[in-house]
């Protein structure tokens, strides 16, 4: 079954940046956001690192770039997202009162910075190296980061590309990358974990549900609107 196909229906509220139908069951969830998801542990050149303006996301995804780099699995890291994204103070889409109840998980960073340089100047402090280190600081989400990949990175037909980011967000940068690179490449896709909003323990908290939720919904009418690649759930992870 490919995204487009599951029978139900996203209500989109364009004003609140929300859906506003009722909560999916967990089966169905798990099926749209989850399932497929497995990282090859192939090496690659080139890692990209999904940017967020959520600290304890942008932490764990900046950890597990870094720690593929020191067992030398990737050799460059490019880390991406502006100062607009989805996950940003101005656009985030979680209800106060849900981020009043998770207010730790729940923090976003607010400065200067674009989601990118924020990532890099972290990895500089986990030990990455200076030239080891790209910065995309203009996309805002992951299908623009797709669309200018090929302008920060040299890379040919047929190698491998790390993408790096939280477990319910992977699904859907992979289907960016299937829909926007145009070159026949190969992903890896490795989930970075926050302990909050993985398949194993999103039920625990109110914002992991939420998010997760959203995401269900977010997959299916980005599938339809061909705005990403209708991914079939038993796809494999090789541009044709």
């Amino acid at each position: 079954m490919r995204l487009s196909e599951f029978l139900i229906e996203p209500v989109w509220n364009a004003t609140s940046k929300r859906y506003e139908n009722e909560k999916l069951d967990k089966e169905t969830i798990e099926e749209i956001v989850f399932s497929g998801i497995e990282d090859d542990f192939l090496p690659a050149t080139y890692a990209i690192v999904f940017g967020t303006s959520r600290k304890i996301e942008m932490d764990a995804r900046v950890q597990k770039a870094v720690q593929l780099y020191k067992e030398k699995r990737v050799k460059k890291l490019v880390f991406t997202g502006g100062k607009n994204g989805i996950s940003n103070a101005k656009n985030n889409q979680t209800p106060e009162e849900i981020i009043k109840e998770n207010r730790t998980i729940s923090y976003i960073i607010e400065d200067e910075f674009s989601e990118a340089e924020r990532m890099g100047k972290y990895a500089l402090e986990l030990g990455v190296k200076k030239e080891d280190i790209l910065l995309d600081c203009l996309s805002n989400n992951s299908n623009e980061t797709l669309q200018n990949i090929t302008s920060f990175i040299q890379i040919q037909e047929g190698e491998n590309l790390i993408l790096i980011t939280s477990e319910y967000h992977v699904k859907r940068c992979l289907a960016s990358a299937l829909k926007y690179v145009s070159l026949p490449l190969t992903y890896s896709l490795v989930a970075a974990p926050t302990g909050y909003f993985e398949s194993e323990n999103y039920e625990k908290t109110k914002i992991g549900k939420e998010i997760i939720n959203f995401e269900a919904y977010h997959l299916i009418r980005l599938a339809r609107e061909n705005k990403i690649f209708d991914l079939n759930q038993k796809e494999g992870r090789t541009r044709k």
